[in-house]
């Protein structure tokens, strides 16, 4: 329906300080990213927010300082042109009425939480220019609704919920670790203009999804796809002849013959060739699933370490046109994605919110007009970090501060540089 509205908005309540909160903050980026690409980089509205407490959850744990400010102004890193409330006033009665809200109980604004939000006007007052803005980012993970239904509504290789949803975030959180922007985007959407597409467990492949996903990498850009890729086409019905379906199996150099689904305990283990040009080490942990595939062009990188299929490619990659094309056949660990997808960054020189190494628990997220650029720097951490900006000098919009070299945030701190 997305292409039908004037406007998209959601309403979003994480769990904060309930474990954590760097993984979080990952997880809430990526739909914040899903609603900003739903009308193709439009800004979105944070239609519903909470100053503090959430009380429909199990423990209505309040907002530490600094966390509303920082949440609130994720949403608007991400694309979100406004931060909303339900609800302005705390009502006397029914099953809300311990729900946080802008004016509490008391009725007067000498309130800590009253205090937060007043604080946050501010803040957003001076970020007035950044509204209408967004990001073109060199990367798009495909992340589809029908595709998600069909998988869980199969009947194998699992029962019930394949692990979906939480895939596509943990390939997503490789980048926003590295503060790499990236546009979440469903299989109808337009690939030309990215360097770089990801489409973990494509498992239907809609009319054309395989025809401009093959344009896309002869063309010369770099696609990257998993086990149970292009199984079922639009109608739910199996592509007969080998998976992957279409001209997928052309593309990715490869035929799945069958699919290993491990027990929760169960692992094996990738390992590499001598000189792995994509990580730090050679072997790394694989979990869930495990393809068992047969290269037709493709280059094995990686094989199987256990099992009867030891041996058997784990990850290829197959030149296509001008561009590549990867398959990965089973669930590795996160190690595995941030040395691979780092390998990829480094080879493709993909766009960066900010240039410089971040702490664990910093993210970087750009917004442009396409003149200035406007870098929010946020600290998930519960504790100070500092970083380093190297020789770039920036403006701070929240304090009005010149910003270059090493530059400490504080517990959930947030700042705004402008270049």
């Amino acid at each position: 329906m997305a292409p039908h509205l004037d406007v998209i908005s959601w309403d979003s309540y994480p769990t904060w300080h309930a474990g954590d909160d760097v993984a979080l903050a990952s997880d809430v980026a990526f739909v914040h990213d899903i609603n900003r690409c739903l009308k193709g980089g439009k800004p979105f509205m944070l239609m519903e927010s909470v100053p503090s407490a959430t009380n429909w959850m199990q423990s209505a744990k309040v907002k530490r300082p600094g966390m509303h400010a920082l949440s609130s102004l994720q949403a608007v890193a991400h694309g979100s042109d406004t931060v909303q409330y339900f609800q302005w006033r705390k009502s006397r009665g029914s099953s809300e009425k311990f729900h946080g809200a802008v004016v509490d109980h008391a009725g007067h604004e000498n309130t800590r939480v009253f205090r937060d939000v007043a604080d946050l006007g501010v803040k957003l007052e001076k970020l007035a220019p950044v509204v209408g803005t967004t990001v073109r980012p060199d990367v798009a993970i495909v992340y589809d609704w029908e595709n998600l239904w069909a998988m869980n509504d199969a009947q194998g290789p699992r029962r019930g919920e394949k692990g979906y949803l939480e895939t596509c975030k943990r390939h997503y959180r490789a980048f926003w670790e590295r503060g790499i922007p990236v546009d979440v985007i469903d299989m109808e959407q337009d690939l030309l203009r990215y360097k770089l597409v990801i489409a973990p467990m494509l498992y239907m492949l809609r009319p054309s999804v395989d025809e401009r996903i093959a344009a896309f990498v002869e063309a010369g850009g770099t696609f990257v796809a998993t086990y149970l890729t292009g199984v079922v086409d639009e109608n739910d019905l199996v592509f007969l002849g080998g998976w992957p379906g279409g001209k997928l199996r052309q593309v990715l150099g490869i035929w799945d013959e069958e699919i290993d689904a491990l027990y929760e305990n169960d692992r094996n283990t990738a390992v590499f060739e001598a000189g792995n040009p994509f990580g730090s080490r050679d072997e790394y942990e694989l979990c869930d699933y495990c393809a068992l595939v047969h290269p037709e062009g493709a280059r094995v990188l990686a094989t199987y370490r256990d099992d009867f299929y030891a041996g058997r490619p784990v990850l290829t990659f197959n030149t296509f046109g001008d561009g590549l094309a990867f398959y990965l056949a089973s669930n590795p660990d996160d190690r595995f994605l941030r040395d691979f997808y780092g390998a990829l960054d480094a080879n493709l020189g993909l766009l960066r919110s900010l240039d410089a190494e971040l702490p664990h628990g910093v993210s970087a997220q750009l917004r442009t007009d396409g003149a200035t650029k406007y870098v929010f720097l946020m600290n998930f951490n519960a504790e100070p970090v500092t970083l380093d900006l190297g020789a770039a000098t920036y403006t701070d919009m929240l304090t009005g501060e010149t910003l270059s070299g090493a530059v400490e945030l504080d517990v959930y701190d947030v700042k705004v540089l402008a270049a």
